[in-house]
């Protein structure tokens, strides 16, 4: 007897090599077996009210099946193998990198259909590029019509998962500086000052957090001693981080104090994350037409201030990265998924079992917490 009900998170499902990846096939496969175990997909709506009394309106076993981010596959691949199987799906999308297009490009069923030849199925891997010497990741996003499309279809559900989905500066104490380096991801990027030299402090999500913002005077300083300094060519000396860090001990002197920014204020801290959740909530509202009452962290983090605020902007439904099970009596506002990556159907088969339980998945819980 099914005791808890696995919610999956996917990102992926295209052919990079990396463990958010899950390629098409072995996505198929997943709805395979969910198919034969007897499992349905089921909504937002009928896991919360499980939670809360315990009352299931599905006839044997049920999954709730997530994506996180608003990637172009979920688009080309996810939606039609999802409708091919008869199953149910949420969406969260970071709003600010879904692109303007207002027409949906092909996908899998087209392919299915005759329409286009299979090289004709758009590539949803990432491409990288080089800057100033350095290599630059960029994956393939969703349009919002293709997003309209697949929330008038009934089978995914959009929901936000933010704006942004950027880190803060959460620390005063410098770490590095501002330089060339590779970036492989679009969440390296964070809200503050990121000009070549300027500070780099501890970095957090920005929803579980409180921001230091360094003094402009400082950034400024550090920024101009690199133009000053033959910009990119500056950062092959040896003594480069020598250099700026003696500014910074030089600016200390002068200011005749240690501190080098300010921490916001809680009330600061409050209005920027509402902020962030009321644009990323309106946002998918208005693109797709109706109140968003879910919301899924950005990298699964969050405080009880965060919480809070969810709460007040309108959220019934919040989804988190904590693995467990997700039984009657618990809360709709810390909903457990668990990340399907790259391993292969036996793995997926015995973490779907495991988390169909309340007993296993708890005992599972307080073994992996130790280790």
């Amino acid at each position: 007897m099914q005791t808890s009900i696995p919610v999956l998170l996917y990102h992926h499902i295209n052919y990079d090599d990396d463990v958010l990846s899950i390629p098409p096939e072995l996505f198929e496969e997943h709805l395979k077996f969910l198919k034969s175990e007897g499992y349905e997909g089921i909504t937002k709506e009928q896991l919360g009210q499980y939670l809360i009394d315990g009352k299931k309106s599905w006839k044997d076993k049920a999954v709730l099946i997530t994506f996180d981010d608003g990637y172009l596959d979920t688009w080309v691949y996810a939606y039609p193998l999802l409708k091919k199987y008869g199953f149910q799906a949420m969406a969260f999308i970071v709003t600010w990198t879904i692109e303007e297009d207002e027409y949906c490009g092909f996908n899998l069923e087209d392919y299915w259909n005759g329409k286009i030849k299979k090289e004709n199925i758009p590539n949803c891997s990432s491409t990288y590029s080089i800057e100033h010497g350095y290599k630059i990741k960029t994956v393939r996003r969703l349009c919002w019509e293709e997003v309209r499309e697949m929330e008038r279809s009934g089978i995914i559900d959009i929901q936000p998962h933010s704006k942004t989905h950027r880190k803060i500066y959460a620390s005063d104490n410098i770490i590095d500086f501002n330089h060339p380096r590779d970036r492989l991801s679009a969440w390296t990027m964070i809200r503050g000052d990121e000009r070549f030299g300027t500070p780099d402090f501890e970095r957090k999500p920005e929803l579980a957090a409180r921001e230091f913002t360094a003094d402009e005077e400082l950034r400024n300083r550090l920024y101009k001693h690199v133009i000053d300094n033959g910009f990119i060519r500056f950062f092959k000396k040896p003594s480069w981080r020598d250099e700026l860090f003696k500014i910074v001990e030089d600016y200390k002197k002068e200011k005749g104090s240690e501190k080098i920014g300010e921490f916001e204020s809680e009330e600061e801290q409050r209005r920027r994350i509402k902020t962030e959740l009321e644009v990323a909530k309106g946002e998918v509202g208005y693109e797709v037409r109706k109140i968003c009452e879910a919301f899924s962290w950005p990298w699964g983090a969050y405080t009880p201030l965060s919480l809070e605020i969810a709460k007040e902007v309108g959220f019934k439904y919040l989804f988190t990265t904590k693995r467990g099970s997700n039984s009657p009596g618990d809360s709709p506002l810390e909903i457990k998924r668990f990340g399907v990556w790259k391993k292969d159907l036996d793995w997926f088969k015995s973490r779907v079992r495991l988390y169909s339980n309340k007993l296993l998945s708890k005992a599972y819980g307080a073994v992996y917490r130790k280790i």
